[in-house]
């Protein structure tokens, strides 16, 4: 089993970016925010000081139990705090430990005649009762409650400038354990643990000296870890102790030792338990990606062969080792211990598919930064040499387009990269003669070479090439070439001298820009293939029935615009359609599916109408709105007009007489009793609950829809809500429908 914690680890080189961790230091100034009092600071949920403006008093209060403890660790210039404990009056300047000797109430005040920033570190209450000898591995004890953390990337955020977890609320809360020793010496608190776990250990207040122990005990054996956290004086209110990791590969009982040589001695003490993460999964995404963990974590990550991974520990130093997927085996890799600066790069092998990834470290966070580091950004290392013969594969040679502007590409020192040959594809007719010119530009143009070569299209043989080097400030060729593929190759003229370190070592690339430009010096013979008679007869007749299917939908909607016009003006004759229906119904000439439909076709046809010509057709509305820049009206219709059974049919419309709506949706709100129900709306738009959600109305939009409401409230209320011209906006009709008087009318 292994112990150690994290700060052990720590390089000298990464000394003056991780102090505060090595000194296990955290002032709280530095991560305390205000809250909406605009005076008190907030740690982690925990009140840790305030704001004193010079007059103003601070205070707190709390119930407290007979026999409870309180302590405060007050830190300021000037100033002072009083607590009355059951009537009783205590003052301090920087510590103070009382007890209760009745149940009662603890209030405390801190005052300061400055304008100053005051921290204090508070508990509330004590109340344990802590073996002081410490429990035999045999022994039954009740272990202290402890909660595994459930969220790595909550427990632990480097945002805060380390990585200790990252407790919540005030030291009563599950993050904490406190305690008194009402006289010197030691007490004990247990814990159960499963294997692999880890424990987090940190002193957050202590009056006095303090020295933490672990021993772990299992079955009928003990063990006492070596690493011990020692404060040698108590911890002001503006410091945290350092941090301890211990990690346990069995379960068992972990026995804390909490040791102080004054009596009255108050502490709290962060205790987080981490859970070991055995999963192991690929991921096939690795951008933006992070690992945190304890102890050690695994991951596996899929990865090409032109990819390079850049992780970077955050805060300490963690071990890492690489193992690669290739060709289905996997290769072992070497453990490197990585720093934050300067970061570990990691070059893969050719044909690997995945990595397997170990960090092991008592805490760890490590970034992972992927590149690519292909060629033309083609997904591949362009290949140093040309393809053997025409039957070759060379869809692995990156294409370099003939009229391109300045395309990247680089030499990979690190996997011993230093020449790269690319594909050139020449369309044309037989006999056709073109002439390509090359530029290469490079920030180290003097280290590198071009070479273009005019391939034979049936024996694969070089017909010409051209070399150039550095001269006269670049690098320039031309070559003549007839159609079919042909290569070019760029490549660094001293390529062993850029090369003496081991291959896959981090070593500078060489970038470089290539460009060419394209142009035709003889056509050649033009190919002539004259058109089938049958094919442009036929192409003929295809293009008119082609032509006359794409009409047809136009067709179609130019006769619904048609008949909901011819609707519209002859409802616009009309008066009182509502009471039309309802006669209709009454006499038995239509059935109520079919007044549904013809109101639904209505629905739609008034919308082409004026607001007040469709208000006047419908009739006179129950209830009427009308505002700057919106008006409504609803009508209760015939429940026979209902589809769902039990349900009221309403008829509300909606005109934007100004402005811009989105996210409109119609709300019938019951004022008093259950809420309403839209069962059924018509035109269909989408609803839920109480609610239908109209979308988008833009200035002149009239709507009108049918909605059936269900439901045992007696009133309904109906009002818009949304966003007109970008801010939320609602109307609502002043006047509530009584659903019930209407029935009884």
């Amino acid at each position: 089993m292994d112990g150690n914690m994290s700060l052990r680890r720590m390089s000298a080189g990464v000394f003056m970016a991780c102090l505060l961790c090595i000194l296990g230091l955290t002032p709280l100034p530095f991560v305390a925010a205000e809250n909406e009092a605009g005076n008190t600071f907030h740690t982690d949920g925990r009140i840790t000081g305030y704001s004193s403006n010079g007059v103003d008093n601070h205070s707190r209060q709390w119930t407290i139990e007979e026999g409870q403890w309180t302590s405060l660790v007050l830190e300021c210039q000037q100033c002072t705090a009083e607590i009355n404990l059951a009537g009783t009056n205590y003052q301090t300047e920087n510590i103070l430990t009382v007890q209760a000797t009745a149940n009662g109430t603890v209030t405390l005040s801190i005052n300061s005649p400055l304008e100053e920033n005051v921290y204090y570190s508070l508990i509330e209450s004590i109340d344990e009762s802590f073996p002081t000898v410490r429990p035999s591995p045999s022994e039954a004890v009740v272990p202290r409650t402890i909660e595994h953390c459930s969220d790595i990337n909550e427990c632990i955020q480097p945002t805060k400038g380390h990585l200790n977890g990252v407790p919540n609320g005030e030291y009563s809360s599950p993050d904490f354990t406190t305690g008194i020793h009402e006289l010197a010496g030691s007490e004990y608190v247990a814990f159960s643990v499963e294997a692999g776990d880890t424990l987090e250990l940190q002193g957050m207040h202590a009056t006095n000296d303090l020295k933490i122990s672990i021993y772990f005990q299992q079955n009928l054996t003990e063990t006492l870890y070596d690493d011990e956290l020692i404060h040698a004086q108590g911890l002001s209110a503006s410091i945290h102790g350092e941090s301890g990791f211990w990690f346990f590969e069995d379960s068992g009982r972990v026995v804390v030792k909490i040791e102080t040589s004054l009596p009255h001695t108050a502490w709290a003490i962060k205790t987080m338990l981490y859970a070991h993460n055995a999963s192991l999964q690929l991921t096939e995404s690795s951008e933006n990606m992070h690992f945190a963990g304890h102890h050690s974590t695994t991951v596996m990550l899929a990865m090409n062969d032109t990819e390079k991974f850049t992780f970077e520990p955050l805060f300490t130093n963690t071990s890492i080792t690489v193992d690669q997927l290739v060709g289905g085996t996997w290769i072992l890799g070497a453990q490197k211990n990585i720093t934050p600066d300067p970061t570990y790069t990691f070059y893969p092998y050719p044909n690997i598919s995945a990595v397997r990834v170990h960090f092991d470290s008592p805490v760890h966070y490590v970034t992972l930064l992927v590149e690519d580091f292909s060629d033309f950004g083609s997904g591949h290392e362009a290949p140093s040499v040309r393809p053997l013969s025409l039957q070759s594969d060379n869809s692995s040679w990156p294409l370099m387009n003939l009229d391109s502007g300045p395309v990247g590409g680089e030499m990979t020192l690190a996997v011993h990269d230093t020449a790269d040959v690319y594909r050139l594809e020449v369309n044309g007719w037989v006999e056709s003669k073109h002439i390509i010119r090359l530029t290469l530009e490079s920030m180290s143009i003097e280290q590198f070479e071009l070479e273009v070569w005019s391939i034979d299209q049936e024996s694969w043989g070089v017909i010409d090439s051209r070399r150039s080097t550095y001269s006269n400030g670049k690098i320039q060729t031309s070559l003549e070439v007839g159609p079919g593929t042909h290569f070019l190759r760029v490549a660094l003229v001293d390529a062993s001298n850029n090369t003496p370190h081991p291959w896959g070592e981090d070593a500078p690339a060489l970038a470089y820009l290539l460009s060419s430009t394209y142009s035709v010096i003889d056509e050649g013979e033009e190919p002539y293939f004259p058109p089938d008679e049958n094919a442009q007869k036929w192409g003929v007749r295809a293009r008119f029935f082609l032509g006359s299917l794409f009409l047809l939908p136009v067709l179609y909607f130019g006769l619904i615009q048609y008949r909901n016009s011819k609707t519209a003006r002859e409802f616009s004759k009309k008066s009182e359609q509502l009471a039309w229906f309802k006669s209709q119904l009454d006499s038995g000439e239509t059935t109520p599916k079919q007044s549904r439909a013809n109101l639904a076709r209505a629905l739609q046809a008034v919308s082409l109408l004026s607001w007040d010509e469709a208000n006047s057709a419908w009739g006179k509305p129950d209830l009427d709105y009308r505002t700057d820049s919106v008006a409504m009206a609803v009508w209760k219709l015939d429940e026979r007009l209902a589809k769902s059974e039990g349900a009221i049919p309403l008829m509300v419309g909606i005109h934007i007489v100004e402005g811009h709506w989105d996210l409109a949706a119609l709300r019938f709100d019951a004022p008093v009793g259950q809420a309403w129900n839209v069962e059924n709306v018509e035109p269909r738009f989408l609803n839920r609950g109480e609610e239908v959600f109209l979308d988008t109305m833009a200035k002149g939009n009239r709507t009108f829809i049918m909605a059936e409401i269900s439901g045992t409230a007696t009133a309904v209320d109906i009002e818009l809500n949304g966003r007109m011209d970008g801010e939320p906006s609602a109307a609502r009709i002043p006047s509530t429908l009584h659903i019930q008087s209407l029935e009884e009318e």
